[in-house]
């Protein structure tokens, strides 16, 4: 079969976080984390999310392995804003991005397209999220992690001071 195939997580960690068959919803969060997506069935993974936030936020990630997040500054960062003007920055961190929302508006989300994380090889993550500050904002990330290990979930974090509120749901990519 050619498309995607909806994947449901092993488990999920957060006070505010739960699964609901495949979608994971989340309330009032800083970190969400899902465990057990990534896996030889599938090469490439796609992870939609909508939110809300308590204030503008630009959401980071990490890959997990094992239930452990792998927080070393192997990641590398590309990202072009385009609102009002375009603006770009490069820069290496302990974490990709993933998306960003503005302050209590439903309408914001992103796609992140993650290629060959269960690989053991390393991993890049193309992500593009419309925020609804300025009438509305487009952030195109290009992510790549150097390290050649397998890994099987991820982990979202909040990079201000907001809160998040919202559902993403994961899906395989069929070969």
């Amino acid at each position: 079969m050619n498309g995607l195939e909806l994947i449901t997580p092993t488990s999920v960690d957060g006070t505010g976080v739960s699964l609901s068959g495949a979608k994971v919803i989340f309330t009032d969060e800083r970190t969400i984390s899902v465990n057990g997506v990534f896996d030889s069935t599938y090469d490439n993974y796609l992870v939609v999310i909508r939110l809300r936030t308590t204030s503008a936020s630009v959401m980071n990630a990490r890959l997990r392995a094992n239930g452990s997040d792998a927080s070393g500054s192997d990641y590398t960062v590309q990202e072009l804003r385009a609102g009002g003007s375009v603006s770009t920055q490069r820069f290496l961190a302990n974490y990709f991005r993933v998306g960003g929302a503005h302050s209590d508006v439903a309408q914001n989300g992103s796609h992140a397209y993650f290629y060959g994380p269960a690989l053991a090889q390393p991993t890049a993550v193309r992500s593009l999220c419309i925020r609804s500050d300025s009438g509305a904002r487009i952030i195109d990330n290009a992510n790549t992690h150097s390290l050649s290990t397998s890994y099987d979930g991820f982990t979202i974090v909040e990079n201000g001071s907001g809160m998040l509120t919202g559902a993403l749901t994961i899906y395989g990519l069929t070969k």
